[in-house]
Parts: C-alpha cells; structure tokens; sequence
C-alpha cells in the first residue's frame, strides 16, 4: 500500500501549480509508492488519476500466456511531472494496462472532481491533461487507422457517451468494434459488462452480423467508448477478410 505524505516532505517546486491546487483541493492524498507498487492494474475500473512529481514508472500490458509485456518506461519531476489514469475523467473506464513504480515514487491521488478544479483555475495543469487526453485520442485514431488498413472495410469512427446506446435488441445493426471502453450487455442470458478482450477480436454481436439476423441483446456504453463501425453491406468483404474468426465464431468457438 503507498505511503501517506505531508505536502511538505514532498520538495513541491513553489513555482508551480501544485502547492496552490493542494490548498484549493485539501482533500488531494499526496503519496508515496515504494518499488513495484502498482498506482493502476489492468482491467480494474477505478476513480483514481495521478500526478506523479517525482520517480521511474513502466506501463505494462498483459499477454495472453499471463506474462507482461513493458511498453514505456516514463521518468517523472516537479519539472516535468506525468498524469497516470486520466481516462477515469471520463467515467467508469476499464484500465488498459498496468502501471507501476520502479524505485520510490511521489504522487498526487486525484478524484474526477478535482479535474473540473484544475481546468477551472490551473492553465499549465490543463495543459498537461490536454497533452495527456490527445494521446489517449491518438492512440484511438491510431487503432481504427490500423483496422482501416487491414480490412478495407470503410470503419467509420464513434465515440459514445456513457449510457448511450450501441444497439438495441431485435435490430440488425452494423458491426461494431469496441477499441476503447466497456459496454453492458442485456440479453436472455442476464446482464453482463464486456470490455474488447471479452470478445471475439472485439466485436460486438458478431454472430448476428455474420447471419444476418436481428441482435439477441441490447448494448449500451457502460463509459465512454471508442468504436469501429462496419456497415452491414461490408459483409461478405468482412468474411473474405476474417475467415479463421468467422468459423471460430459460426462453429460456436469464439
């Protein structure tokens, strides 16, 4: 578990921002997270985002044999500080990788609220969190990019709002492939929340796509969600494309 910190144990930089958000913001916990503590896991959803002042961080992802895989490796200072988590701004996000110390770390426990306080009042903290939610974007645009180069299958771009609807039942709908986010699923088999690695490839009511027959259950976003969207007349292009997934899924294997 990270260590409680008192603001002035931390050495905050009295030119920036911070110590007046601490005094806006009492009730932001400063932390301290020893070697290999994790501020985000994989998969768990959380409320919690970071400014991490000082120490190392590697961001992970895990494999499918449970190994885990690094894919930064970020340095951190009341210069330059770094923003972990700042998807949960946006709701009830599922964390799509694990995020842990390498050495001692210093950092700032934020809540979604305390966001809303730094765009009202903190322009370089804003400016950090803009930085921060571009990438987050880019990685999106940069996903949908690749599946366009794949499929050629004209994916058009969504972005959907936390309670929106995807689709409902007893509709065919387009087929939808969920790159960022969670969606609730209810149907005859209950209520479910899925996220991209709970389905086949990432998609959302395959097999009533395939077969051309109304979805069975109704989907809607659990958070905010990124979305590839496959218009129903691509479907013969979509199983030229993707045969292995579309026997897995017709012979009930997906």
């Amino acid at each position: 578990m990270p260590e409680p910190l008192e603001p002035d144990r931390m050495a905050l930089d009295p030119a920036s921002e911070i110590p007046d958000l601490l005094i806006v913001c009492p009730d932001i916990a400063p932390l301290r997270f020893r070697d290999g503590e994790r501020l985000v896991v994989e998969g768990e959803t959380s409320q919690e985002l970071f400014v991490v002042l000082r120490g190392s961080l590697v961001v992970e992802r895990r494999e499918a044999d449970g190994s885990q895989r690094p894919l930064a490796h970020l340095e951190c200072s009341a210069e330059h500080p770094t923003i972990v988590g700042e998807m949960a701004y946006f709701g009830a996000q599922r964390r799509t990788a694990t995020v842990r110390a390498v050495g001692a770390c210093q950092a700032l426990c934020l809540k979604p609220a305390h966001v809303d306080a730094i765009m009202e009042g903190f322009p370089e903290l804003t400016r950090l969190l803009c930085r921060q939610f571009t990438r987050r974007l880019q990685e999106a645009n940069d996903a949908l990019r690749d599946l366009r180069a794949r499929f050629d299958l004209g994916a058009e771009r969504r972005m959907v709002q936390p309670g929106e609807l995807v689709f409902k039942a007893g509709e065919r709908a387009p087929l939808c492939q969920l790159v960022m986010g969670t969606v609730r699923l209810e149907g005859p088999r209950g209520s479910e929340v899925v996220a991209a690695r709970d389905l086949p490839d990432g998609f959302l009511g395959l097999e009533a796509f395939l077969r051309d027959r109304p979805q069975d259950a109704t989907a809607v976003a659990e958070d905010t969600c990124f979305l590839a969207v496959i218009d129903s007349a691509r479907r013969e292009a979509f199983l030229r494309n993707q045969p292995g997934l579309v026997l897995r899924v017709l012979e009930g294997k997906g």
